[in-house]
Formats: structure tokens, C-alpha cells, sequence
């Protein structure tokens, strides 16, 4: 069984409980994380000790480029949860794990279950040959100055955006939403599900072509899993409520 798990953000309780509400078998499962495994919650280190212990998969996102730039001493860091995770014996082989996250990546389905492409954030409108955008940026080595590229940026940090792909910084609906500003999946035109996470005001959802996974558990919501063999979701509430 193949799950997808939103994000996580540090959230190790909620983490390890709906581990164990699916019944997670790493013999027999498969568990990938849609990005944002740390940063946020209180227990990043649990976290990825958890996801590494069950032989966890993912794409990154923009918490967990945040973390490894943070450890480079690369970016300014900002009030976070992070200096137990920094400071484990352990942390250069859980962050060497993140790392090597890529970007975005497609995952077959066997029939019935549709296959589906996986981003943390979303894709980019100009990307209209997904297999060459995936190629191109999955394969550049994964260091602190690639975590910068355009391209990453976009696919892990967007919501709103021009229909020329330009960034538009807006968290909030579309009732208030800048002129010219789109929501990024209202103008993918793939016939491919895409399944992603990063946002978390609008929480779980599903459309025909898209469907996000980030419930908000850090902020009081659920942590989302779905299960693409059997197009089921499963919730587990967060104890920050």
C-alpha cells in the first residue's frame, strides 16, 4: 500500500499515531511525504527518525530547504524549532536524507488507482512536458545554491501566481486575492492528479485534477494521509488544538 502524508512539520505525535492508524508496515508499504517534514512543530528530530525508520520517501519542501540552509549556515535563521535536531548525533545523516529530496516526482498507480504527480506546493504553468521538468530539476546536485533556483522555489513555496508564472506573495482566499492573481492548479491543464501539500488555510480538498494534503496540523488542524491503491483518506487530529 502506497500512502501520502502531508505535512508534518515536526509534529511527531500526530505522526506516529497515524503510523499506526494505517497500520504502517514498512515490509509491505510504501509511505511518502509530500514535503514540509520539519520546522514548525516541536519534535523535528522525532519526526525524521520516524520517516527515516520506516524507510520513508518524499519530495522536499520549502520548511525542510529552510532547515538545511539554516545548518549550512546559509540562510538567516528565523525563530524555529530546530536545535534539537541540529544538535543529534544523528543530524547529518537524517539532513544528508532530506537533502536528497527531489522536487517533484510521479508515481504510477496500478488500475484501478490513477497514477499521480507529487509537488509540495505546486507546478509552475509553463511546465506543460512534466517527465522533462522533473529530469531537469530532480538531477542538478542538491546543494545550498540550488535550493534557490527559480524553479525549486516555485514548486515549493507557490499558491498564487500570474498566469505567466510569476510568484504572487498572497496566503489568504480569493476573495481577497490581487488583481491577476491565480491560484496555481486553476491553471494546470494535465490530466494527471496532482497531490500536494503547503496549503494548510486551505486544507484538505480534492478536484479533478488536483488534491492537497496539508490540513494545518502544526496549527490545530489534522495530519492527512491518502492511499492511492485505495483512494482512501485517513485523519488524525492534532494535540495542539
Amino acid at each position: 500500500m502506497r500512502w501520502l502524508v502531508g505535512d508534518i512539520q515536526g509534529c511527531a505525535i500526530e505522526f506516529d499515531r497515524l503510523l499506526r492508524e494505517i497500520r504502517y508496515d514498512p515490509a509491505h508499504d510504501e509511505l511518502w511525504s509530500l514535503g514540509d517534514l520539519v520546522n514548525r512543530g516541536p519534535d523535528s528530530l522525532e519526526v525524521l527518525r520516524l520517516w527515516r525508520d520506516a524507510g520513508g520517501h518524499g519530495i522536499i519542501g520549502n520548511h525542510d530547504i529552510y532547515a538545511l540552509r539554516a545548518y549550512s549556515d546559509r540562510g538567516r535563521r528565523k525563530p524555529d524549532q530546530l536545535d534539537a535536531l541540529f544538535r543529534a548525533p544523528d543530524a547529518e545523516e537524517l539532513l544528508g536524507l532530506l537533502r536528497e529530496l527531489p522536487v517533484l516526482v510521479h508515481l504510477p498507480g496500478q488500475p484501478p488507482a490513477r497514477d499521480v504527480w507529487i509537488v509540495h506546493a505546486g507546478l509552475h504553468p509553463h511546465w506543460n512536458d512534466l517527465p522533462a521538468a522533473a529530469a531537469g530539476i530532480n538531477a542538478a546536485p542538491h546543494d545550498d545554491v540550488w535550493m534557490t533556483r527559480p524553479e525549486v522555489s516555485f514548486a515549493t513555496r507557490v499558491r498564487w501566481c500570474t498566469a505567466e508564472g510569476e510568484l504572487v506573495r498572497h496566503a489568504g482566499g480569493h476573495e481577497s486575492a490581487p488583481p491577476g492573481a491565480l491560484a496555481w492548479d486553476d491553471l494546470y491543464r494535465g490530466e494527471t492528479l496532482v497531490v500536494h501539500g503547503h496549503w494548510a488555510r486551505r486544507g484538505h480538498y480534492r478536484s479533478r485534477r488536483t488534491m492537497g494534503l496539508d490540513s494545518g496540523c502544526v496549527y490545530g488542524g489534522e495530519l492527512t494521509a491518502w492511499s492511492q491503491q485505495e483512494d482512501r483518506i485517513v485523519q488524525v487530529r492534532s494535540t495542539r488544538r
